[in-house]
């Protein structure tokens, strides 16, 4: 059998970080963002990838 590896890589953020975005993608006020935002993973991603666009990376590599 082939050895699957996985494509992404696992990046530590600060417990309190970590903590708030739990918080915010379970806000049971706005179930949108929970809709937007299905884990803190995909929180992550979207944040980071718009920061790098902003900062004018080029992302379509």
């Amino acid at each position: 059998m082939k050895n699957k590896q996985r494509k992404d890589t696992a990046v530590r953020v600060s417990r309190w970080v970590d903590e708030e975005v739990e918080i915010f993608i379970n806000n049971e006020t706005d179930k949108r963002i929970k809709v937007e935002f299905p884990s803190k993973r995909n929180f992550v991603d979207k944040a980071v990838i718009q920061l790098l666009e902003e900062r004018g990376v080029n992302l379509s590599k």
